[in-house]
C-alpha cells in the first residue's frame, strides 16, 4: 500500500527553505522599488507555489524523471527572482527540458549497456566448463581468454546490448505500453477537444481555463490512463499533438499556438514531474498535488477572481525636431514608413491603410489592420483633448483581431523641448488586458504595447525629412 503519510525528507525541507528565502528576497526587492502590488505578488507566488509542490512530491523513480524535475525546479527558482520576467523565461524552458531529456537518455543508455554486459558475462561464466585438476593448460588458457573477452562490452553493439537487457516479459510489457500510450493519447485528446469546445461556447477561451486548465487536464488524463514508464515523455508528446492539431480543431492561428506553447509545456512538465515524484503515493494524493494548478485555471473566469486588467505603457523618445514640428507631424495624415519590430511581425495584424488628419477635438483617425492572424478590421480613434503640449486620442471602435487580446482605451501623447533642436515625446497607451493568466500574458502584452508605442512615435510624431 502506498504510504501517503510519509514525512518530508531533509532534502525537501532544504528546497522549501530555499524557495521561501528567494520569494522573501524578491518581495523585498520589489518593495524597495515601490512597485509591489497584487500582480507582482502573483509573479512571485506562482513559481514559488509550483516549486514547493515539486519539492514535496518525492524523488522520481526514473533517471529521466529526476533530470526533468531538477530542470523544472531550476526554471521555477529563477522565475521567483525574475518575477515579471518569468513569462519570457518560459520561452527557453522547452530547450532546457530538451537538453535534460537527451542527457537523461544518454545516462539511461549507458546504464542499459552496463547491465547487458554484466548479463552477458554472467551467462558465459555460467555456461563455461569448470577447470579441474586434470584440465590442460591449453583449456585453462582458452577458458580464461573467453571470460576476459566476455567481460569486455565492446564486441556487442548498442542494439544487441539493449535487447539482451530485456527479458521476453519486459519486451512484451514495452510493446503493451506503446499501445496503451496511443490509446490514452487518443482518449485524452477527445476529452480535451470536447472541453475546448465547451470553453469556446461559453466565451472563456481567453481565460486561464484554456491556458492552464486544458494542459493540466491533459497531463493528468495521460498519467492516469496510460500509466507510462515515463510520464514526462508521454505528457510532452500529448501536448505537442494538441498544439499541432489545435489549428484544425479550434481554428487557432500560428501566433496563438506560439504564445500558448510555453505555458502548455510548463504546466504539463510540472504535472508530469509531480506524478514521477509521487509514484509511491495513491492516485488521490497525486491529484491533490495537482489541485493548485486546477485552482489557478479559474483566474479570469469571473471578475471576482481576476487580477487587475487596466494597464498602461509609456514609450519615450527624443526627436531631432522642434516642438511645433512634432505637433504638426501629429496633425498630418498618418503614414507608417518604418519596418515593424520583429515581435510585432510574428503573426499579428499589421497597419496597411490609414485615414484622417487634424488635431481638432472630434477629429477621427482610422487604421485598417490586415494580414497576420484573424480577419481584417479597423481601429478608430478620436481626438478627445488637445493642449499646448499634449493630445489625447480615445478609442471609438476596434474590429480587428487585436481586440481579442486587449481593448484599446486611449493614447496620451505629450511633448516638451529638450533643447532648441530636440523634443522629448512620451506616448502612453492605456488598454484593458483580455488574456489570462496575468502572470504569463501580462508581461507579453506590455512588451508588445511598448514596442507599438515606440513605433508610433517614430512614424506619427517624427517629421519626415
Amino acid at each position: 500500500m502506498p504510504d501517503d503519510n510519509k514525512p518530508l525528507t531533509s532534502e525537501a525541507w532544504k528546497w522549501i527553505v530555499l524557495i521561501l528565502f528567494l520569494a522573501f528576497a524578491s518581495m523585498l526587492f520589489h518593495l524597495k522599488l515601490n512597485n509591489f502590488d497584487n500582480t507582482t505578488l502573483a509573479f512571485i507566488g506562482v513559481p514559488a507555489v509550483l516549486a514547493a509542490l515539486l519539492a514535496v512530491s518525492g524523488t522520481p523513480a526514473t533517471v529521466e524523471g529526476r533530470y526533468m524535475k531538477a530542470t523544472t525546479l531550476g526554471i521555477l527558482l529563477v522565475g521567483i527572482l525574475a518575477a515579471e520576467k518569468f513569462a519570457f523565461l518560459l520561452v527557453i524552458a522547452p530547450l532546457a527540458w530538451l537538453l535534460a531529456y537527451f542527457r537523461a537518455q544518454a545516462q539511461e543508455k549507458l546504464l542499459r549497456e552496463r547491465a547487458a554486459a554484466q548479463r552477458a558475462v554472467a551467462s558465459i561464466q555460467a555456461n563455461a566448463p569448470a577447470s579441474g585438476p586434470t584440465a590442460s593448460p591449453t583449456t585453462q588458457t582458452v577458458t580464461t581468454s573467453t571470460a576476459d573477452q566476455a567481460a569486455q562490452p565492446t564486441p556487442f553493439s548498442s542494439s544487441q546490448l539493449a535487447a539482451a537487457a530485456l527479458t521476453p516479459q519486459q519486451e512484451s510489457d514495452r510493446v503493451r505500453r506503446k499501445k496503451l500510450t496511443l490509446v490514452g493519447i487518443c482518449l485524452s485528446f477527445a476529452v480535451i477537444s470536447i472541453s475546448g469546445r465547451l470553453i469556446y461556447l461559453h466565451h472563456l477561451e481567453t481565460t486561464s481555463l484554456m491556458f492552464i486548465g486544458i494542459p493540466t487536464t491533459l497531463a493528468v488524463l495521460l498519467a492516469l490512463t496510460v500509466r507510462p514508464k515515463s510520464a514526462m515523455a508521454t505528457v510532452m508528446t500529448g501536448i505537442t499533438f494538441v498544439l499541432l492539431l489545435s489549428a484544425i480543431v479550434f481554428g487557432e492561428g500560428v501566433i496563438c499556438i506560439v504564445m500558448a506553447a510555453p505555458i502548455f509545456y510548463v504546466v504539463g512538465a510540472i504535472v508530469a514531474a509531480l506524478w514521477e515524484g509521487a509514484r509511491a503515493k495513491s492516485g488521490t494524493a497525486r491529484l491533490m498535488l495537482a489541485a493548485p494548478l486546477f485552482l489557478m485555471s479559474l483566474e479570469g473566469s469571473h471578475k471576482q477572481i481576476s487580477l487587475p486588467r487596466e494597464q498602461s505603457v509609456t514609450a519615450h523618445a527624443t526627436i531631432a525636431a522642434r516642438a511645433r514640428d512634432v505637433e504638426a507631424a501629429l496633425a498630418a495624415p498618418m503614414h507608417f514608413h518604418t519596418k515593424l519590430p520583429a515581435y510585432l511581425r510574428m503573426g499579428f495584424p499589421r497597419p496597411v491603410a490609414t485615414s484622417g488628419f487634424g488635431l481638432e477635438p472630434g477629429s477621427l483617425r482610422t487604421i485598417h489592420f490586415a494580414g497576420g492572424e484573424g480577419k481584417p478590421g479597423d481601429l478608430v480613434m478620436q481626438v478627445a483633448e488637445v493642449g499646448a503640449d499634449h493630445v489625447i486620442f480615445r478609442a471609438v471602435s476596434d474590429h480587428g483581431k487585436v481586440a481579442h487580446w486587449l481593448d484599446w482605451q486611449d493614447a496620451v501623447i505629450t511633448w516638451r523641448p529638450a533643447d532648441d533642436q530636440h523634443t522629448e515625446v512620451f506616448w502612453t497607451l492605456h488598454y484593458r488586458r483580455n488574456l489570462d493568466p496575468a502572470w504569463y500574458f501580462g508581461p507579453w502584452e506590455r512588451y508588445g504595447v511598448g514596442l507599438a508605442g515606440k513605433y508610433l512615435i517614430d512614424n506619427l510624431a517624427t517629421p519626415e525629412k
